[in-house]
């Protein structure tokens, strides 16, 4: 049947059967799937880089049966990365996820399990699928208890892994397997061939056996493994693969392979989680296992096979040729770092001795890595957004010596001097005046130093030693601080009509990605993000486009809808929604509950995915925005980021 065109990072991807229940215990929709992998693309990416995957398909939903598939079917587009693998039977093309388009054209296919071995193509050589050529820089150990063991069983067995791993100085991850046991992983300080990966996982495994036999085993004959808790060592040989962390299991409801923390392991009331658990998970602390798989930036380019690239870089260098211009291997998912958070929390009682106090401007969180003359922009979700703002290549002119992560606001300057969102998000089809500016206040790398790890008032002096440089360029500001303490901040702040105040301790450090009580943000104004699930079409002058959207909140069980807003549109921005509205049409409300019948008998749904920024008076009794209007597109965020 046709399908819809859904764009995920510049990939256009036909989706169908958007309706269809993967998990009927839990009615879980093809829908939920292919928008929990796109929420989830951030951590999951990592922890795949460069690993072919094999999946696990239920084409027909988890009520019927599976099947295994290596090598990529008909009609896979040109785009998805592969590497090739020589089997004893023959080469099989795998695919190699490194974007999020990627994890989506999988959920298409409904690809609900997707494995990896522990191996990495960047890492190895070429050869067959056991060549000892293969290289990882991590271990895993499956913990998979006998039938009539329970959970909290298995991670007293994990904890006790964790310890030996600790005494041998690696620092080791649990993660709840999505079926009945845990994985844990640990990180080698260096690459290891897999064969001494997995004699180190078989050493951990027999010993720990040996010292508690009616406990643990380590035999592989699954008549030893009643009541108690088989250590899987193999999973570390080359030809062996691991459900990949975050991956969903193909079981009666949407398990997933979640990291955890070793204090939850601890807890005898563990349990697995589901998707909407770890996405929850997520958007709180971020990702658990981001030491275990630091995230790098993805390799731009056209997809290539990735086996047979290395294969012939090989023979070019042995030759002494040149190096070919092209696709490098890829070594890493598709976004950028991720900046810290602020929390709401009040500045008013915040003294200056502890606290400094910056403007909160109204614009896009922007990361800045400037290297060799090459400025890269990624957004607070790691989007990147370089092409969004080619201004910004002026800061590679004058930032020539210096390699750099800054992180900033780009804002847009009205005629009156203040910075506003809505002028920023439809900059390219409104005619009011405005000035772009990028509001640097923070330094987080400098020619090789991270700097994330030192107080923020060494970093600030940093930054004030740049900012000579960094200003040079005419798009580039360094806004000074603002006079504190925080009653006297915020006061300022609204009298020059700012968005806020960003309170920061002076000795916090910078923790990438996680929202912390370190940095506190007193809005101005009422607010809110938002996701666009839906609109009404428009009468008399908008007859033809859009007359109001519907919006909504994530919650724990879905889309919540928080009503709809048809004002603070000009023409021009209601003709731009309605042509990017167009490919995202479902025929099924992607809100939870009911809405009112002459809301919902004259909407058009759509995929959830574009956030955007409200502004409104205040909440009714009903739990719907009064008075919204709207300011225009969040193309820095996605709705995982609510």
């Amino acid at each position: 049947m046709p399908g819809s065109k859904l764009e995920v990072d510049g990939r256009h991807i036909t989706i169908t059967n958007l309706e269809k229940v993967m998990y009927p215990e839990s009615g879980t929709r093809k829908f939920d799937v292919i928008q929990y992998v796109i929420e989830i693309a951030d951590a999951m990416l990592p922890h795949m880089a460069s690993r072919p995957v094999t999946r696990k398909r239920w084409p027909h939903g988890t009520g019927s049966g599976p099947f295994f598939e290596k090598a990529l079917p008909p009609g896979t587009p040109d785009w998805l990365a592969r590497f090739t693998i020589e089997h004893a039977e023959g080469k099989t093309i795998y695919p190699v996820a490194r974007s999020a388009a990627d994890l989506v054209w999988l959920a298409q296919m409904a690809a609900l399990e997707l494995h990896v071995p522990q191996w990495r193509i960047d890492l190895s050589g070429t050869g067959s699928a056991g060549d000892e050529s293969r290289r990882t820089d991590r271990l895993v150990i499956d913990l998979d208890p006998g039938p009539d063991v329970p959970l909290h069983r298995c991670a007293e067995v994990a904890i006790a892994i964790r310890d030996v791993l600790s005494g041998a100085g690696m620092t080791s991850y649990p993660v709840t397997s999505g079926g009945k046991g845990v994985h844990v992983y640990a990180r080698f300080p260096t690459p290891v061939k897999c064969e001494s990966a997995r004699a180190v996982a078989q050493q951990i495994a027999t010993s720990l056996a040996a010292a508690h036999p009616t406990e643990i085993t380590a035999t592989m004959a699954k008549a030893a493994r009643a009541s108690k808790v088989f250590l899987d060592w193999s999973q570390n040989t080359a030809a062996k693969t691991t459900l990949a962390p975050y991956s969903l299991r193909g079981s009666d409801r949407p398990w997933v392979a979640a990291p955890r923390t070793w204090a939850e392991l601890a807890d005898p009331t563990l349990t697995q989680l589901d998707y909407r658990e770890v996405l929850d998970r997520y958007r709180e602390s971020g990702d658990l296992l981001i030491d275990l798989d630091p995230p790098v930036d993805a390799v731009a380019g056209v997809p290539v096979d990735l086996g047979e690239y290395r294969k012939s870089k090989a023979s070019r260098l042995r030759s002494g040729g040149r190096r070919a211009e092209g696709p490098t291997v890829v070594t890493g998912g598709s976004r950028g770092p991720r900046p810290m958070l602020a929390a709401d929390e009040a500045v008013d009682g915040l003294t200056t001795d502890a606290w400094a106090f910056e403007g909160k401007w109204d614009g896009y969180r922007i990361l800045a890595r400037h290297s060799g003359g090459d400025v890269r922009l990624s957004s607070r979700s790691g989007i990147d957004m370089t092409a969004d703002f080619p201004e910004l290549r002026e800061l590679g002119t004058v930032l020539r010596g210096f390699d750099v992560l800054l992180d900033g606001e780009m804002v847009a300057i009205d005629a009156t001097g203040r910075s506003d969102f809505t002028l920023l998000a439809s900059r390219h089809h409104r005619d009011e005046e405005y000035t772009l500016r990028y509001l640097v206040f923070d330094v987080l790398e400098l020619n090789g130093t991270d700097l994330t790890s030192a107080p923020w008032e060494r970093r600030r002096e940093v930054l004030d030693e740049l900012a000579p440089v960094i200003t040079a360029a005419s798009i580039a500001d360094v806004p000074p601080l603002l006079d504190g303490p925080g009653a006297v901040a915020a006061e300022l702040a609204r009298a020059n009509g700012w968005e806020g105040v960003v309170a920061k301790r002076r000795t916090s450090t910078y923790q990438a990605g996680r929202r912390s009580a370190d940095w506190r943000k007193h809005k101005n104004w009422n607010d809110i993000e938002v996701v666009v699930g839906g609109f009404r079409a428009g009468r008399g002058s908008r007859s033809g486009s859009i007359g109001s959207l519907l919006i909504g909140l994530p919650d724990e069980n879905g889309l919540r809808y928080i009503g709809r807003v048809g004002t603070g549109f000009t023409d021009a921005d209601l003709d731009a929604l309605h042509e990017e509205l167009k490919p995202l049409i479902i025929g099924r409300s992607p809100f939870i509950g009911s809405l009112d019948k002459p809301v919902a008998s004259s909407a058009t749904w759509v995929l959830p995915t574009i956030v955007a920024d409200v502004r409104f008076m205040d909440w009714t009794s009903t739990g719907h925005l009064r008075h919204p209007s709207w300011r225009g597109v969040r193309r820095d965020k996605l709705p995982g980021d609510l």
